[in-house]
């Protein structure tokens, strides 16, 4: 009588035929011609190569090489919204893998995300926004450390350049606020145009403001 081994290997898949490990098939003990007692939703097959980004599933009694993307990150081309993928096959022409920088949309021609049109202008804004609040202690002596401009300074030239309903928002900051925002319109447009400090300068005097005591 020939021999035949206790177990053997057989392919375990899940309900929609894909290949989910290796497990074992019992000799039958009563059978004696060699029967195994398949498991339930297993298969008697070599285990399938293994294929980065795809799943294999017998199909038609061979295997087949699906796409599968689950745990990657994408994100919606129309709102930059971000995912991960949870469903098997191929990605969606509605996601891309590259995440968007703020302020840019996806476009479909240039097969990435671009500036939006006023792009410039909301990063300025947002970097505006994210300078922090100093005290008028703090910006007046950054001021006149690094422009040899005091208190008085700062009134003069507002008086002699501005007039009307800015000149009386201008003074009263520089004599009265107590706290100081680079989003405030009124006194960005004092520092860059009518100081004629440059953007970036500004941000940096913003800087060292905030480290003075």
């Amino acid at each position: 009588m020939k021999d035949y081994p206790l177990t053997i290997p057989v392919c375990q898949l899940d309900e929609d035929g894909y290949f989910v490990g290796m497990t074992t098939a019992d000799l039958d003990p009563v059978v004696k011609n060699g029967h195994y007692l398949i498991p339930r939703l297993c298969i008697e097959s070599d285990e399938p190569e293994h294929k980065n980004g795809f799943i294999p599933q017998w199909n038609d009694g061979q295997w087949k090489y699906i796409e599968d993307h689950r745990g990657e990150v994408v994100y919606l081309k129309k709102t930059g919204e971000k995912q991960t993928i949870t469903a098997i096959g191929k990605l969606s022409k509605d996601v891309t893998t590259c995440a968007p920088l703020p302020f840019t949309e996806w476009s479909e021609e240039a097969g990435a995300w671009v500036d939006v049109a006023n792009a410039d202008e909301l990063r300025l804004q947002d970097k505006k926004e994210k300078a922090g609040v100093i005290t008028r202690s703090q910006l007046l002596t950054a001021i006149e450390l690094q422009y040899g401009k005091n208190k008085d300074d700062l009134l003069e030239i507002a008086e002699r350049e501005l007039t009307g309903e800015r000149l009386i928002k201008i003074r009263a900051a520089i004599l009265e606020a107590q706290f100081f925002r680079l989003d405030n319109e009124d006194l960005w447009l004092f520092f860059t145009e009518t100081l004629s400090i440059e953007p970036d300068k500004l941000f940096e005097l913003w800087e060292t403001a905030e480290k003075q005591i």
